[in-house]
């Protein structure tokens, strides 16, 4: 009873924490001189997008007497610390010169904060009317002798409005004098007077574009450009290559299942007079020799059903998180929403995982099978690693006091909902799994009890490793350009809103690997080699690692970021992206596989 209660008021304090996100996206209508809502976020470097820190990391001088935060869910997990300000915009109200407080003085901590803050080119970003807005703290001058340092102190706010709606917002750092105050590390500066200034002008952009405009408006922000050709490009490719190599499979395939037919019509006695001449003539692709052998179960079956199990379930969620991002359910400026829809899909999609890894377990291992074992396994092999590197990453951030360091009430919170909803709806798909029934004519051909010799003397192309670097190669570079754009966006300040061709893209990724290692599947069985249960896992895998290598060679030859909490950050978070992938293509790899050996063994006859 204690249990259900503690859920259900877990399940209350999260639905209270996530509407006001569902309601970011609602107009807000204004009468003249109405108040705007300003507030002001976080502040963080130009060159590290990802490393935030409270507004206030920033000894300001001129706060609000109120500290309110207003951040909801997805938002504390994006790093935002929304509070009031103490700037007063009306609508349709203009003003030159308006002062922020009093004059004030910044002692010599003070300075040298904003001094540091400057020469790593921090920004801070405010939220008005629920529109992102970002303006340069300082800037630097160089002199022949020494570098000069200058904190601004006037902000100019440019509003657009279309009727009686707040369309765009800029934040315009006009360099005149007065407007800003040399700093000299070590030294106090005199009386610092803090100003800003409102204009306004009318556009004919609709509300429902508020958010692409609001991009242009912000020179520092952009969205990405359509590269229509190049997703034709690679359409065109992969068909033509799909095309071509599925004619040369099935002409092969079928000129195989012919002979072997043949050879299954001749007289029984000329077949046990000629078997050592016309058996070897008729079994040159090797793949019907091993057909008692092909089906026998792979080894360390728990791990293997757990990883295309985690795979399904990863797999149904990116298909609903580019359902939703297509419909447009993740506009610009959403406040962390695709963060709280992964985390809930993740928690309500484990029944996928916990039901496919425990039935795929009872299908290669009846005898041995033990649903509770695979529920453990599942429920911890792509959230253990990923709750370690989170514990690195969210410690490290809350030792430098970043606001991506998530409060102690946000994670138990996460913790809550993995403990009382994804577990248990792991532990649920894996009992009713491991209750699924297994025909006994699921495979075509038996299995002997004495295992068949592997050949010891095949060609230097039949390597395992060198398969899976092929395999893992080809689907890589038909998602390339899309991976590159992808990195820009999340590791840059481009706005990625084309998912219409993330979707498309996706779909051409999941074509070409399952068609690759379909390839070497059937180049490992003409080999003699029946152990195609982990290689067709680890060909299926192989992208994710060409993603992390990419990752890395992203950061040193393409990005702009430093600093220790961003490597930390960036390499984390993207190993546990591509091992993501890992898992989601590992499970299509085998599923591929084991449809196209089903298929051809069906062909032939079980002998």
């Amino acid at each position: 009873m204690l249990n259900k209660i503690t859920f259900f008021t877990f399940i209350l304090i999260t639905f209270n924490n996530v509407c006001p996100i569902l309601s970011q996206n609602i107009a807000t209508h204004f009468k003249q001189n109405d108040i705007v809502n300003v507030r002001v976020s976080n502040v963080g470097p130009f060159h590290n997008p990802t490393e935030k820190y409270s507004y206030d990391y920033l000894p300001w001088p001129c706060k609000a007497p109120h500290h309110k935060s207003t951040a909801a869910f997805g938002s504390i997990i994006n790093g935002e610390r929304n509070r009031e300000s103490l700037y007063a915009i009306h609508f349709l109200r203009s003003t030159t010169s308006q002062s922020l407080c009093d004059e004030t003085f910044l002692d010599a901590k003070a300075v040298n904060q904003f001094i540091r803050g400057i020469r790593h080119e921090f920004q801070y970003e405010m939220v008005i009317d629920d529109l992102p807005v970002w303006g340069r703290v300082g800037f630097t001058q160089q002199n022949p002798t020494y570098k000069q340092y200058f904190l601004i102190t006037h902000r100019h706010f440019h509003l657009r409005y279309n009727g009686d709606q707040v369309i765009t917002v800029n934040i315009s750092t006009r360099l005149q004098p007065g407007h800003y105050v040399e700093l000299i590390k070590d030294k106090p500066t005199g009386p610092i007077h803090f100003t800003y200034s409102v204009s306004w002008s009318k556009t004919h952009i609709q509300f429902s574009q508020r958010f692409s405009a609001q991009l242009l408006a912000n020179p520092t922000r952009y969205q990405i450009e359509a590269h229509w050709l190049w997703v034709l490009n690679s359409s065109l490719l992969v068909v033509l290559l799909t095309g071509l190599l599925s004619m040369i499979l099935l002409r092969t395939l079928k000129n195989d299942v012919a002979r072997y037919l043949q050879v299954d019509q001749i007289d029984q006695e000329e077949v046990a007079e000629n078997r050592a001449n016309r058996m070897d003539e008729a079994d040159e692709s090797g793949w019907k020799r091993v057909r008692f052998d092909v089906f026998r179960p792979p080894r360390f079956p728990f791990l293997f059903s757990s990883i295309v199990g985690v795979g399904a379930q990863i797999l149904l969620i990116i298909l609903c998180l580019l359902i939703l991002a297509v419909i447009g359910y993740f506009y610009p400026g959403n406040h962390g929403r695709i963060y709280v829809a992964a985390i809930f899909l993740y928690s309500f999609t484990a029944y996928v995982a916990g039901y496919v890894g425990s039935a795929k377990l009872k299908e290669i291992a009846i005898e041995n099978h033990d649903w509770m074992i695979s529920c453990g396994i599942t429920a911890f092999l792509f959230a253990g690693p990923f709750i370690f590197i989170f514990s690195v990453v969210n410690s490290v951030a809350a030792t430098m006091q970043s606001s991506i360091a998530l409060p102690f009430a946000t994670i138990l919170a996460i913790v809550l909902l993995w403990a009382f909803v994804t577990f248990p709806l792991t532990a649920i798909g894996a009992y009713r799994g491991g209750k699924l029934e297994i025909k006994n004519d699921m495979y075509p051909c038996p299995v002997k009890k004495i295992a068949r010799s592997l050949p010891t003397d095949l060609p230097w192309y039949h390597n395992g490793i060198l398969l899976i670097m092929t395999a893992g190669f080809l689907p890589f570079m038909a998602i390339y350009v899309e991976v590159h754009t992808i990195f820009m966006s999340v590791w840059g300040h481009q706005v990625y809103t084309l998912f219409g061709i993330l979707l498309l893209t996706f779909i051409i990724l999941l074509i070409v690997t399952s068609f690759i290692v379909i390839l070497m599947c059937y180049f490992q069985l003409t080999a003699e080699d029946y152990h195609w249960w982990w290689p067709s896992v680890f060909r299926g895998s192989a992208c994710g690692l060409f993603m992390y290598a990419y990752a890395i060679y992203y950061w040193c030859y393409n990005a702009k970021m430093s600093g220790g909490l961003q490597f930390i950050m960036y390499f984390g978070y993207t190993f546990v992206l591509s091992y993501a992938f890992c898992l989601m293509l590992a499970a299509v790899g085998h599923w591929s596989s084991r449809w196209f050996i089903i298929k051809i063994y069906n062909a032939i006859k079980g002998d």
